[in-house]
C-alpha cells in the first residue's frame, strides 16, 4: 500500500467532512449504553431453562432484547431441535 500525504488535505476530504474536525469521538454517556440482562427473575428464567434443556431462539439467535422479555418470565424455545433457521 502507498502512502499518499495529499488525502490527509482537508480541501480533499468528501464536502460533506470537510467541516468535521479530525479527531476521535468523545466517551459514549453512560446513560446511553446498554446493561447486561439481570436480575431475579431473569435469574429464574435461565435456570429453568437450563434445568429443562430447553433451547431458546433467543439464546440461539443473539437476541438483545432477551433480558427485557425474560425477565418477564417469557421464552420462545425451538421444539425442533437446537438449529435456529432465523
Amino acid at each position: 500500500m502507498t502512502y499518499n500525504p495529499d488525502l490527509l488535505n482537508p480541501a480533499r476530504r468528501h464536502p460533506e467532512k470537510q467541516k468535521n474536525p479530525d479527531r476521535p469521538a468523545g466517551k459514549k454517556p453512560d446513560w446511553i449504553r446498554v446493561r447486561a440482562p439481570g436480575g431475579a427473575v431473569y435469574d429464574e428464567t435461565r435456570d429453568i431453562v437450563k434445568k429443562l434443556h430447553l433451547t431458546t431462539v433467543c439464546e440461539e439467535a443473539g437476541c438483545p432484547n432477551i433480558g427485557e422479555c425474560w425477565q418477564k418470565r417469557h421464552a420462545t424455545f425451538m421444539i425442533m431441535g437446537e438449529i435456529c433457521t432465523r
